[in-house]
């Protein structure tokens, strides 16, 4: 069995340690993990059918592929030609645009913050008449780096300067909440197909992120039988592979939903304890192919 592991370019070196785990479970399940740089990939219709070509050359097509960058159509390509995706393209197009994940998961009717949806040229109006601490996402961002909170008093900053948020969201449409969780927590469940695998608690060391990557401190957590059945109720409305779903702390300890991670990373997961996620997705994967 050959399985495609699907980087960009740029992400490969600081993963590198991930891929060779990837490679090295591959092989204890006789599964051969074939690394494939996303931009060397060239893709789409010739001859009215859709076709595939790698470093310039056909190549014979996978078992299925895991894809770990941000690429909803090349997903969607692959699965036209037969080829099982992990994550799907549908998870991959939901679940990487923070405004289409709360327009989704909002006919569930769990606990969200309240969310308005804004295009680019629009932002400055919105925000002209705000009258307490906002959060701006980039509906793209990743890893905290595009999230930005914004209080009445600091209207000012709204600008086109080179320092200002405002050029740093690089022309994305944004989604505008009220900051909550004073707590400063959130939550990380990671779930493989329909299972609940584990749950890492990060606590914001500063500010008002508490990313792993920013300097978050993590630890594990234990679920209510209240939080598995809110988690259960967001899984059943998707196919998933592997996620990450994130939640709010909020004031009272209750979860808050705020976004579904695709590609998620595992590095939290692996300082708090010896879950070998890996070894678990590629055995889904097998069992589902």
């Amino acid at each position: 069995m050959v399985g495609w592991l699907i980087y960009s370019a740029q992400d490969i070196e600081k993963n590198n340690r991930y891929i060779q785990f990837y490679m090295n479970e591959g092989l204890l399940r006789n599964i051969k993990i074939q690394l494939i740089i996303a931009e060397e990939l060239v893709f789409g219709v010739r001859k009215n059918q859709w076709f595939l070509s790698y470093q310039n050359e056909e190549i014979s097509h996978p078992d299925f592929a895991i894809c770990r960058t941000i690429y909803p159509l090349l997903n969607k390509q692959l699965e036209y030609m037969g080829i099982p995706v992990f994550n799907n393209s549908h998870i991959a197009e939901i679940c990487n645009d923070k405004a289409k994940t709360y327009q989704y998961i909002a006919q569930l009717g769990i606990p969200m913050v309240d969310s308005k949806f804004v295009k680019y040229p629009f932002i400055k109006k919105e925000l002209t008449n705000i009258t307490e601490p906002t959060v701006i996402k980039a509906v793209a961002g990743h890893g905290g780096s595009q999230v930005f909170l914004l209080k009445p008093a600091d209207l000012s900053v709204i600008n086109d300067s080179e320092d200002g948020f405002y050029r740093k969201l690089n022309n994305s449409d944004v989604v505008i909440q009220p900051l909550v969780g004073f707590r400063h927590q959130d939550l990380r469940v990671y779930v493989i197909g329909n299972e609940i695998i584990a749950s890492v608690l990060r606590t914001a060391r500063e500010g008002f992120k508490s990313n792993f990557s920013l300097g978050g401190e993590v630890k594990r957590y234990e679920l209510s039988s209240d939080d598995i059945q809110l988690v259960k109720k967001i899984i059943s409305k998707f196919d998933f592979g592997m996620v990450g779903i994130d939640f709010i702390i909020g004031d009272k300890e209750e979860l808050i939903f705020n976004e579904i991670e695709d590609v998620v990373g595992a590095r939290m997961l692996y300082q708090t304890g010896n879950i070998n996620l890996v070894g678990l997705y590629l055995d889904y994967i097998r069992s589902k192919i």
